[in-house]
């Protein structure tokens, strides 16, 4: 009916358009149309339902007027009959799948497309079980199917979409289920060995399935275990234990990690339960030691036993070479005329245990160093990235050295402070050396360095002789290689230093006149509040060591004392000296005192001893004995991390002591020693420069007693070195050799 309509009202229209063609009649002729109308219309009707025109009144030519001037209606009607209304299109329904074929435990994602329905939500089944089962896997609301454990009959499965609007509107897809894909090997699997900073290829074989692609993961564990760790070794955007490409190349950190080992594992990209696991031993090597470093050594000239020190930077490559490297000697060696600081290259190599070799050329501005050139010889041993230790020795061929000394190489980590307003804030500081061609002096103290290459305040302590203020018209200056002078003012002298800037909070100084000479370092004080008496806790146990001249000759302490918080010491620390080879240990000191004043200075009294220090940070301090006939300094630190025990010394230990033989002379130590954590010392290697008098990969092996409550233990070396040791921390141990050949003192730092 509705169609039908449409015709009439188009006929209507239709016949408008004819009466008002411009082809129609006019006067009589119109007149006469009119009079016969009806005929006409019959006619017109007749024509559009195919009967021919019945005849009419009038002549032929008018009869042929009339129908030209309907023409355009004929027309106009014509084109009506094709507008009737489209029929609805059918639903229909489709189902992709991101592939064809899975492996078991495997997933595959499907998606299904709905047209001309008012919802295109279906619901899914696999081999008409709506969401699947573990038979022929299962398939959740959005399409994602996990194929079963093992393969169902025939290995295909039938995956249907069922449009939720219209059940009876289906499609299907097929899915062929693949064996498990086994992955039955990793290449190279045994004794793999891989140096810092190197890599290593790694290829997984994979049988079965349908793709022989693999994940690979790396764990810090020394054997493979269920845990497979970071999925590329990726650990929050670093990687700590090495990184492993997607095509499995793995190269090593830069430090060997906790037990010197990770897991390597493959896991099927298609199977995450098919897994294969090597194990990989990590070891130090060239890439240990990359980046900016400054440094400083200090110790005698064989030649003369004169008091010797250096301290200056430079840049390792990470593959053997130092280049940009400037120093300041004092006193600098007559071969060297140019003006401080003297410009240097160099060369480095790094065992597997961390131990190695380095040299300068001085002075030169090449980046390569060869043998012949080569003026100062050294051994270091790698702490950590940041920090290195390093005593200096003989040349490669030799067994005699020009120089004993010993000191430290720290990491620069950014060059922000190679500038004047570098150094800010309130530094404390702890020089050691010569007042005089043979009188040692320790200088302790702070001063306020006001960033504009002011320092506009401080004080210090020489020798336990008292406070000297620091006046306020010392200066200095930072270059932008992090080189720095200053002039320090005191009512005692005036004197010159050159400095190397390790960060903002921390440099390396250097006197630069004729005498004192003294080498040490600066500390930012990291507090913003006035010190006080409680800048020692209540109740907590301090640490410190101090080393030194004695009226025996060499000296060195280990002390353990608790703190009431309120400038008490309370009975119950101990004491470790060497005194000139003469050894005493007290297991129950007596009760003390100490003082801290608003600027951070202190002073301390125990039984027998008596203290200047300076605060650096609640809990930290530099440390100078005031004891008749005893020059001696070191530093004072709150022990973190314990109780200790047996198994807190365990692992890999770089060792760095300094003192005097019996003669008394310098001697040096640096070396690397692995405790089990059950007593035992399982192996280690020293290189020793005992004035001059060089040895290089000492064995050593050894046993240690239980740790104390208190943090004391002893170790027995090889059978003749003999050690007390006091822990700081779980990676600092203060160590006292306490033979009666000699005198040293330092720590066994944790390398992992």
């Amino acid at each position: 009916m509705r169609q039908q309509n449409f015709y009439y009202m188009c006929l209507h229209k239709a016949l408008w358009r004819g009466a008002s063609h411009p082809a129609a009649v006019s006067g009589t002729e119109a007149q006469s149309s009119a009079r016969s109308g009806v005929g006409q219309d019959h006619n017109f009707e007749n024509m559009i339902e195919g009967i021919p025109p019945q005849p009419q009144g009038g002549t032929p030519a008018k009869r042929l007027l009339v129908l030209l001037a309907l023409l355009p209606a004929l027309l106009a009607l014509n084109s009506c009959k094709g507008k009737s209304s489209p029929a609805a299109a059918a639903p229909s329904i489709t189902v992709s799948g991101a592939a064809s074929s899975v492996n078991v435990n495997g997933t595959v994602q499907f998606t299904a497309s709905i047209l001309n329905l008012s919802s295109t939500l279906v619901n899914w089944q696999v081999n008409g079980v709506t969401s699947g089962n573990t038979t022929v896997g299962t398939i959740d609301t959005t399409g994602l199917y996990k194929a079963p454990a093992t393969p169902p009959t025939n290995n295909v499965v039938t995956i249907t979409a069922v449009a939720q609007a219209q059940t009876s509107l289906t499609a299907t897809a097929n899915l062929t289920i693949l064996p498990p894909a086994a992955i039955t090997g990793i290449s190279p699997s045994t004794n793999v060995i891989v140096a810092a900073g190197l890599s290593q290829a790694f290829s997984a074989t994979v049988s079965g399935g349908g793709s022989n692609a693999v994940f690979w993961y790396v764990n810090n564990s020394p054997a493979c275990s269920s845990t497979i760790g970071f999925l590329n070794g990726n650990v929050n955007g670093t990687f700590p234990f090495g990184q492993i490409t997607p095509q499995g190349n793995y190269k090593a950190p830069q430090i060997p990690p906790s037990g010197a080992a990770v897991a390597i594992t493959a896991v099927s990209q298609t199977d995450s339960t098919q897994t294969f696991c090597v194990p990989v031993t990590l070891t130090f090597g060239n890439a240990s030691l990359q980046g900016a470093y400054a440094f400083s050594t200090s110790g005698r000239v064989i030649a003369g036993n004169t008091f010797f020190a250096r301290a200056g930077s430079f840049t390792a490559d990470g593959q053997g070479h130092l280049i940009g490297g400037h120093e300041d000697v004092n006193p600098q060696p007559s071969g060297i005329t140019t003006l401080p600081p003297i410009s240097f290259s160099g060369s480095y190599s790094i065992g597997p245990d961390g131990r190695g070799t380095m040299q300068f050329c001085e002075p030169s501005t090449s980046n390569v160093c060869p043998a012949a050139a080569q003026t100062s010889q050294f051994r270091i041993v790698v702490l950590s990235a940041q920090q290195v230790q390093i005593i200096e020795f003989s040349s490669l061929n030799s067994t005699t050295a020009l120089t004993a000394a010993s000191g430290e190489m720290d990491l620069q980590p950014d060059t922000s402070a190679f500038n004047t307003s570098g150094l800010a804030g309130t530094y404390t500081f702890n020089f050691a050396g010569l007042s005089s061609a043979t009188a040692p002096q320790s200088e302790v103290g702070e001063f306020a360095a006001n960033g504009l290459g002011g320092i506009t305040s401080g004080e210090m302590d020489v020798n336990g002789g008292g406070a000297q203020n620091i006046l306020s018209t010392s200066s200095y200056s930072i270059s932008t290689d992090g080189r720095g002078v200053a002039t320090i003012i005191t009512s005692g002298g005036t004197f010159q230093f050159s400095f190397y800037m390790v960060s903002a909070n921390r440099a390396k100084f250097i006197e630069t006149d004729a005498f004192p000479l003294l080498v040490g370092d600066a500390f930012k004080q990291q507090t913003v509040f006035s010190w006080g008496d409680n800048a020692l806790s209540a109740n907590t146990v301090f640490v410190f060591e101090t080393a030194g001249s004695g009226p025996s000759g060499g000296i060195a302490d280990l002390v353990s004392f608790t703190s009431d918080g309120n400038g008490n010491v309370i009975a119950g620390g101990m004491l470790d000296q060497n005194s000139g080879g003469t050894v005493t240990s007290v297991s129950s000191l007596g009760t003390g005192s100490y003082t801290i004043d608003s600027t951070g200075r202190g002073t301390l009294i125990i039984p027998g001893h008596s203290y200047v220090f300076y605060m650096v940070a609640p809990g930290t301090a530099v440390i100078q004995e005031t004891t008749a006939g005893v020059v001696a300094h070191g530093s004072l630190v709150q022990p973190q991390g314990g109780p200790f025990t047996a198994a807190s010394l365990s692992g890999s230990y770089a060792l760095n002591l300094t003192g005097q033989n019996a003669t008394p002379r310098e001697e040096d130590f640096v070396g690397q020693l692995t405790a089990n954590g059950t007593g035992n010392v399982t192996s280690g290697s020293l290189d020793i420069n005992n004035f001059g008098a060089t040895q290089t990969g000492v064995t050593e092996i050894g046993t240690y007693t239980t740790v104390a409550a208190n943090g004391r233990t002893t170790m027995l070396l090889n059978p003749t070195v003999n050690f007390v040791l006091y822990f700081v921390s779980p990676t600092q141990i203060f160590a006292l050799d306490t033979d009666s050949t000699g005198v040293a003192i330092g720590s066994l730092y944790k390398q992992f």
